[in-house]
């Protein structure tokens, strides 16, 4: 449209699909494009280019000797009329006759088109990318939220809600933001009758989806799939990719094609991927768990072992990516996923920390608690630990005994958003005290206003909910971590919190002042590190205490003066 009226073309990023990459291109060379001369259009693989570009040319530059080329695929794609040609000449103001059971892509041209709408036209979510996300909840459990998705929306495959509601138990729950999709119902589907005339695209997933869920597809409407990106029945039944965007992420959220091993892998995918949905692969690597198909299975025989036994924590506990999407910082993140929710209990971790495998202590039973602070532990990736790697695992060990036994004292001093479980309620209840206007902290200011309202604290000190977190590899992210965790101490107000910080700043300072204290804090402070760290030589650890200090007096003073920031 902005083509067809001389407007400025629409800037395009490498976010955005390759057909709109595409056609956005050849509508730029277009525009320079001098009369009488020729003129080649690459178009990819590219259908949906194809089909404007079909139109557009006849329209706005009849007799031009233009030429759409393409890869090998696109010159075998059938030639014949589509829905997309048909909106293509609504587009151009060509008096289309309105048919009865006129496609619904054809219905929304008509709407955009009247009016003058598509001028103030908001672009929505692709429901058609949305069929993926489906899939991936009915096989492997979980809860999403899919921003920018609307329920009244025009697009014919704003069905796959319908289709995945009645067939395989996917409830969706519409908000402000987009939509919430989770199981509601155990599936006992043993077929399904799907009619994909209206909606083709989205019979990749669907059929995946019945297959992993053994039930039988009986699919009409199919036969123009034959000649998109692929044969896209027979990829489906083969589980060949095919360079196929659709076929690709179908594959890739039943599990039948494997994340990529390695960069090489990961970019042939991520391009056959970039054709409608760019971002998929990267947020299908956040939300995957290798586990989740097995911990379905396991929550599903520990209620049958256990019957009422079990408590509601890990019944309602779902996985859901909190991203700092509009730039805002962590804590609006964190707040926009936990009202999104509708989950009991929100389980955090911060996004760099390797998550324990639930699936050993599904049959756990809890006591009835608002906040459960889990076990963390520093570990690395390489083989051998620099001297800074070994300092930082000696102090995360010394931190964590105290963290575990101060909670199981009644007196919590610390907790970590890298491994915290929190009932959605308390959190809510907490959120006004959770000081917004710093960075960070959302985990310790959690802590607090909890024990300011009497909330319930438990531990949960086990190997199998022990996270991993890693050290940072330089010393100047290691101040800079440490600087941001120090600034936010003013703003704390809780008794036992600032006591124990009260504590560790004066031995340290006297430390500082008499140098034989160290004979009296290293026996402590050696013994917590050996209970987390048995492995800690105490040669490491003495210099530990010999630099801590040091190291904490640059910490408070830096987070005192700079600004925090993430």
């Amino acid at each position: 449209m902005q083509a067809i009226h001389g407007d400025e073309l629409m800037p395009v990023s490498a976010a955005m699909p390759d057909d709109v990459i595409v056609l956005h291109d050849a509508l730029a060379r277009l525009r320079e494009h001098r009369p009488g001369e020729p003129l080649t259009l690459y178009l990819k693989n590219c259908g949906t280019a194809l089909r404007f570009l079909q139109v557009h040319l006849a329209e706005c530059y009849p007799g031009e000797p233009i030429t759409l080329d393409g890869d090998p695929r696109l010159k075998e794609r059938d030639g014949k009329p589509t829905t997309q040609t048909t909106s293509a000449l609504i587009l151009h103001g060509v008096d289309i006759s309105v048919e009865p059971d006129e496609s619904p892509y054809i219905t929304m041209s008509r709407k955009l088109m009247a009016n003058g709408e598509w001028r103030k036209a908001k672009v929505e979510a692709d429901w058609s990318s949305a069929a993926f996300w489906y899939e991936y909840v009915a096989i492997h459990g979980g809860e999403l939220l899919l921003e920018g998705l609307t329920s009244d929306s025009l697009q014919g495959d704003r069905i796959v809600a319908d289709i995945y509601a009645e067939h395989f138990g996917v409830r969706t729950t519409f908000i402000p933001e987009g939509a919430i999709i989770q199981p509601s119902t155990t599936n006992n589907q043993q077929s399904a009758a799907i009619d994909f005339t209206r909606c083709p695209d989205l019979y990749p997933a669907i059929a995946l989806t019945c297959e992993r869920l053994n039930i039988q597809l009986n699919a009409t409407g199919t036969e123009r799939l034959r000649y998109k990106e692929s044969d896209r029945i027979e990829a489906a039944q083969r589980h060949e990719m095919r360079n196929d965007h659709r076929i690709a992420m179908a594959l890739l959220a039943a599990d039948y094609l494997p994340l990529p091993s390695s960069p090489q892998e990961r970019d042939q995918l991520q391009t056959v991927i970039a054709k409608s949905y760019p971002q998929f692969l990267d947020t299908l690597e956040i939300v995957s768990c290798q586990s989740r198909q097995k911990h379905g299975k396991n929550t599903a025989k520990a209620r049958q072992k256990h019957g009422n036994e079990l408590r509601p924590l890990l019944d309602h506990i779902v996985p859901i990516k909190g991203v700092n999407d509009d730039n805002l910082g962590k804590k609006h993140a964190l707040s926009k996923l936990i009202h999104a929710s509708t989950a009991d209990y929100v389980w955090l971790h911060d996004d760099d920390v390797v998550w324990p495998s639930v699936t050993s202590c599904i049959d756990r039973t809890f006591p009835d608690s608002d906040i459960f602070i889990l076990p963390l532990r520093m570990e690395i990736q390489n083989a051998e630990p620099s001297l800074l790697e070994k300092l930082q695992i000696a102090e995360y060990a010394a931190i964590q005994e105290l963290t575990m036994k101060t909670a199981k004292h009644g007196r919590a001093v610390m907790c970590s958003g890298a491994n915290l479980i929190v009932r959605r309620e308390a959190w809510l209840a907490c959120e006004p005290d959770l000081h917004p206007e710093i960075p960070s902290g959302d985990d310790m200011f959690l802590l607090e206003a909890a024990k300011r309202r009497g909330m319930r604290i438990a531990v949960i000190d086990e190997p199998a909910y022990t996270a991993i977190v890693r050290p940072q590899t330089t010393w100047r992210a290691f101040f800079r971590q440490r600087m941001r965790w120090a600034g936010k101490a003013p703003a704390y107000t809780d008794k036992d919190i600032r006591r124990c910080g009260f504590i560790v700043a004066a031995s340290n300072v006297l430390q500082l002042l008499c140098p034989l204290i160290i004979l009296i804090k290293f026996p402590v402070e050696y013994s917590l590190i050996r209970k987390r760290e048995p492995q800690t030589l105490w040669l490491v650890a003495l210099l530990l205490e010999v630099l801590y200090p040091f190291y904490l007096l640059v910490s408070l003073v830096g987070g005192m003066l700079r600004r925090s920031e993430w």
